[in-house]
């Protein structure tokens, strides 16, 4: 369970997270924009997740959660939505990654609308395909709440 975020951004206020849904063209749960408002990303902890199904990994490490206007770019929700437009599902949001590179998105539309993924950068097979997708959680929430400390957590 989530007990803390450190290196939050800047404070956020609800036109923040309006202007990002209208600049990117989506629609955020409101569980997540609730997330944003009060931490606007940075380091969870603690920060490991279960992962369902993926071969000889049954759970991973978040590195950062992405927010908005935050120091380094690559730890910026635009910037990580423009990067991962061309190789991720298009119902998937980038919000969160691991050490190596991993993604964890919100699905937003779909069958598995409202759940956490993780897309699996080094398996990637296109765009369209989820043969690299696996299920975290069936909400923001539920993926909170399943956060714990592994073996090699730094937090």
């Amino acid at each position: 369970m989530l007990e803390k975020v450190l290196d939050c951004a800047r404070p956020l206020v609800a036109d923040d997270v309006n202007c990002l849904e209208g600049e990117v063209g989506v629609s955020l749960p409101e569980s997540y924009k609730a997330f944003l408002l009060r931490y606007n990303g940075g380091l969870p902890v603690p920060d490991s997740f279960p992962i369902e199904g993926m071969p000889k990994n049954p759970y991973g490490v978040i590195q950062v959660f992405f927010g908005i206007d935050r120091a380094i770019e690559s730890s910026n929700i635009k910037w990580n939505v423009e990067i991962s437009r061309n190789d991720t599902p298009s119902n998937l949001f980038p919000i969160a990654c691991t050490p190596s590179g991993d993604v964890l998105c919100l699905s937003l539309s779909g069958e598995d609308a409202g759940s956490v993924v993780l897309w699996d950068y080094y398996n990637a097979k296109g765009p369209e395909s989820y043969e690299n997708v696996y299920p975290i959680a069936g909400s923001f929430d539920e993926f909170l709440n399943g956060l714990f400390r592994s073996p090699e957590s730094q937090r």
